[in-house]
């Protein structure tokens, strides 16, 4: 017999409401008291649900397998959640009435409450109009492609709109911009911008060419489709074959809209006349745009961006694709052979004659001086990264037993941009960010800088931490629950640790560090990283050129 009713409150406001309002529930939870309910999640088991989840093959577009479009939505907004908040989802179903108020992932709660048969009431903000910066990047984007029609550039580059320092792009893409300039070659970057109005009128200005905001473009036709209604999806089986039945189908809802702003990017690459496109790769937030290059004839180049072990960045991988047209793009650029193996091995998004050695995309200059490791005499030099997609009260432990031993000296690396560990910190351990702030040296330039200053490399997850390798210093992972083994560390043939499971251990094996050998170093450096001076970012602009030439015989 289920019991009556519950209200669930998230986060630090309640509902404005009276005293009555909040008697007529036989139980009211805050956020305080979800806290033995909630968990930080795991990785390696969302994959494992997303490999198992029904996949909806007989919707098409061109030949195109839509469901794959927003597959990594799926894994990020039902998959992982779900290895989240699955205690809290189970504790529910007890319930005959749920009012859930302002709740992160309120479709995963929806779809598995009704699933099991529980009325669901989802009290949350919500918008009627797009905001106003999504109607500014459409407006900017209308007048630009004007400018667009008469300039004709041949090359499409997918990009953020976050700057660092002086420059007019992503730092990411600074090998990148530097090769097309040098060139010559006249491009127009298609952004996908998160930044508020203000900053994205200030980047316009600063740049001082035309772009195009095609995830703005993307999002304003779905919302115009989402006007006409929604497909309907009836799902059959037992509560949990219904519960991830609807999951799998969310995006398919608003099909219509999939398929009206693939169109809309379809017009506006032929409308530019582009030929070629750079797309770092295919992904959620731009699928929509590199399904538009295949259907114009644009030929697509990607290239890696950072370390992707097949457990998150799922889009690299699709596991279960069985397509006959693929969705990646046409040439992809690894770091390294070792790599290429991995893809090969483990993903099904890529036929192997798509997958190349570019080497990095940031790749080592020559010109940098590698400081040497610490005078044994000296207390080693440790550099902690701050990684804003980790659990952060799991890597509380690791960074409290650090700051409290006195055997070394102690770096911490944030992001320039905005860190979301450090504004955590600020907010939840005011305490401990003030002793950071007295007792320890931050960086906050690029991390290349940070390593050079350190001797060894700590995180749980992060390219970061093993970007220790291009300057062959040592590092070593802390295991947390989200995690995990991220990159399969146990089973390398090691010679030393470079995964660790408890603060203690990770002490023990930073003592240890002077003692692993710069062969071994380099040998882990060739796996992940390849030829660290080979330039992936020359590679990929010369890839796109060879297509623009082609196009012009």
């Amino acid at each position: 017999m289920k019991e009556k009713t519950i209200l669930i409150i998230f986060g630090k406001e309640s509902p404005k409401k009276n005293k009555s309002w909040f008697d007529k529930f036989d139980k009211v939870l805050f956020s305080k008291e979800l806290e033995d309910l909630i968990t930080p999640g795991s990785v390696q088991e969302a994959y494992q649900l997303f490999c198992k989840l029904p996949k909806i093959t007989d919707i098409n577009y061109k030949g195109y397998q839509l469901w794959w479009v927003h597959h990594d939505d799926i894994y990020y907004q039902f998959c992982l959640p779900y290895t989240q908040y699955c205690k809290l989802l189970n504790y529910l179903k007890d319930f005959k009435e749920i009012h859930l108020y302002q709740p992160p992932f309120s479709s995963l709660f929806q779809y598995f409450l009704e699933a099991n048969n529980c009325r669901c009431i989802i009290y949350k903000k919500r918008r009627f109009l797009p905001p106003f910066g999504i109607l500014l990047q459409l407006f900017l984007s209308f007048l630009f492609l004007f400018w667009l029609k008469i300039t004709k550039p041949k090359l499409l580059l997918e990009t953020s709109d976050r700057f660092s320092g002086q420059d007019d792009f992503d730092f990411r893409y600074k090998f990148v911009y530097q090769e097309l300039r040098e060139r010559k070659i006249s491009f127009v970057e298609f952004i996908r911008s998160l930044e508020s109005w203000l900053i994205v009128l200030k980047h316009a200005w600063r740049r001082k060419r035309p772009v195009i905001y095609s995830a703005a473009i993307v999002g304003f036709v779905h919302y115009l489709a989402g006007l006409f209604g929604e497909k309907i999806f009836q799902p059959a089986g037992n509560p949990n074959e219904k519960f991830w039945f609807l999951a799998s189908t969310h995006y398919l809802r608003n099909i219509r809209g999939t398929i009206w702003s693939i169109q809309a990017m379809k017009f506006i690459w032929q409308w530019v006349g582009a030929k070629s496109a750079i797309v770092p790769t295919a992904a959620n937030r731009n699928f929509h745009e590199v399904l538009a290059c295949k259907l114009a004839g644009i030929k697509t180049v990607g290239i890696q961006r950072g370390a992707i072990p097949k457990y998150y960045s799922i889009t690299d991988f699709m596991p279960g694709f069985d397509g006959k047209n693929y969705l990646s793009v046409d040439k992809y650029g690894l770091w390294s052979e070792w790599w290429r193996n991995y893809f090969i091995k483990n993903s099904d998004a890529f036929k192997e004659e798509q997958l190349y050695v570019s080497g990095p995309m940031r790749p080592l200059e020559k010109e940098m001086s590698i400081n040497e490791a610490s005078h044994p005499a000296d207390l080693l030099k440790v550099l902690f990264v701050s990684e804003g997609l980790a659990a952060f009260p799991e890597v509380m432990p690791y960074l409290l037993t650090l700051l409290e031993t006195r055997e070394f000296n102690m770096h911490i690396k944030f992001r320039p941009y905005r860190d979301g560990f450090e504004l955590w910190l600020k907010e939840h351990q005011p305490e401990v960010y003030k002793n950071i702030l007295e007792e320890t040296r931050i960086f906050r330039g690029t991390m290349a800088e940070a390593i050079n200053q350190c001797d060894i490399v700590v995180g749980s997850h992060s390219t970061a931490v093993l970007e220790s390798l291009l300057q062959l210093k040592p590092f070593v992972f802390f295991q947390t629950q989200k995690w995990g083994d991220y990159y399969d560390l146990k089973s390398f043939d090691v010679q030393s640790c470079l995964l660790v499971e408890n603060p203690i251990e990770l002490i023990n094996c930073i003592k240890k560090s002077p003692e692993i050998s710069l062969e071994y170093l380099k040998q882990l450096r060739e796996n992940f990283f390849g030829n660290p001076y080979q330039n992936g970012s020359k590679w990929v602009v010369d890839e796109a050129e060879k297509i623009l030439w082609k196009n012009q015989e």
